[in-house]
């Protein structure tokens, strides 16, 4: 099965733009997730991880009009090829999403 969930922080505030194929509009961005562990000598130490993700349509039009740069999103996702004939660069299709705190202001 190909479904994702990742807990992650806003690169940049998303905007959505125009398939020009289709005329469909979508919404990429990056999300970055840290990871904490401790290094040998007991030190903790926190690296970050860069995934790009899209979305259509509804989903992409609320996640530019509410995203803001860092603000955190629960996204549950789908990976996919970035062109058909690569097979090692993955995009994550967004399937549902939550941010994390739209309650605060």
């Amino acid at each position: 099965m190909n479904n994702c969930m990742f807990t992650g922080y806003l690169y940049d505030d998303p905007e959505v733009e125009i398939d020009e194929d289709s005329g469909a509009e979508y919404c990429e961005f990056t999300l970055y997730i840290y990871e904490y562990f401790r290094n040998k000598r007991g030190e903790k130490k926190r690296h970050s991880t860069y995934l790009r993700f899209i979305a259509w349509d509804s989903g992409a039009r609320t996640i530019a009009k509410l995203g803001k740069e860092g603000m955190k999103m629960t996204i549950n996702a789908s990976a996919k090829n970035l062109e058909p004939e690569s097979d090692t660069e993955v995009i994550f299709r967004v399937n549902q999403f939550d941010f994390g705190c739209l309650d605060k202001e």
